[in-house]
């Protein structure tokens, strides 16, 4: 059954914002579903947005969903509006922070679920930032939502940590190139181990860094980003061959947007 999106009021966020700190306290409270509803604690918007509870397979799902879904509403009312934010992290609660096997749950810090809007934290909220992504990038964003929506995986850590990466469609390709197991729709094994290794998502951040200190990399294509690569990064390309670097920027297959799949779409509980 769909319900109708509102959003918090001030009063609202405050009482959830007590119940998150409730629960960083160790307390093993249900989550308080009833300031959805509430006069005081929630109120309308200018349009009928309407969401359903679901389960999401990852936060490519989440923000394919939501960017469907609030598309009634005026952009205005869905960017910088901390109420609605609110209003969505406690309607899905149970996934973005989910009951652990003793009891309680872990809810991190109030920005994820109580947006703040900053640049430091834009993308840390659960829901917002996937749905930002996706609005921005669509398919494209298939590698750096692929995780699940309680926890930051670090692919998505490091290209939403850098507002010029997160906003530049060919870092986005170039990423998907090196790192997307397109068969899976998830990052290819061993892309994200902690240590800056040769060629992994943690070198490919330094790399870029490095490289924009001589070059206009946010606007670059993925092409032209591959071509900079050093050698470290063939091994990561489908189909490269060790000392062949001819032709390492085609990026074909990467130039549309990765299709749907029943796998990490949205789908009702």
């Amino acid at each position: 059954m769909a319900d109708l999106v509102r959003a918090l009021s001030p009063t609202g966020v405050e009482r959830f914002r007590a119940y998150l700190a409730a629960l960083r306290g160790g307390e093993h409270e249900a989550p308080p579903r009833a300031l959805l509803e509430d006069a005081q604690a929630s109120e309308g918007l200018s349009a009928e947005a309407w969401v359903e509870p679901r389960q999401f397979g990852s936060r490519w799902g989440v923000g394919e969903y939501l960017w469907r879904q609030l598309a009634p509403l005026p952009p205005d009312e869905v960017e910088g509006n901390r109420g609605l934010w609110a209003w969505l992290a406690l309607y899905y609660f149970d996934q973005v922070c989910p009951v652990r096997p003793d009891g309680t749950r872990k809810p991190g810090q109030d920005y994820r679920h109580v947006p703040d809007f900053g640049y430091r934290y834009r993308y840390r909220h659960l829901l917002y930032g996937p749905y930002a992504v996706y609005r921005r990038h669509r398919g494209y964003a298939i590698l750096v939502l692929s995780g699940p929506l309680h926890m930051e995986q670090s692919v998505y850590h490091e290209i939403t940590g850098r507002t010029d990466l997160i906003a530049s469609r060919g870092v986005i390709e170039a990423l998907n190139a090196l790192y997307l197991d397109r068969g899976r729709g998830l990052p290819k094994r061993g892309a994200q181990i902690p240590s800056p290794g040769p060629g992994t998502l943690r070198r490919f951040v330094h790399v870029l860094q490095q490289l924009d200190v001589t070059y206009d990399v946010c606007g670059m294509s993925g092409r032209a980003l591959l071509d900079l690569m050093p050698a470290e990064f063939d091994a990561w390309l489908e189909g490269s061959r060790a000392g062949d670097r001819k032709g390492k920027g085609q990026l074909s297959s990467e130039e549309r947007p990765f299709p749907t799949t029943p796998a990490l779409r949205a789908t009702p509980p």
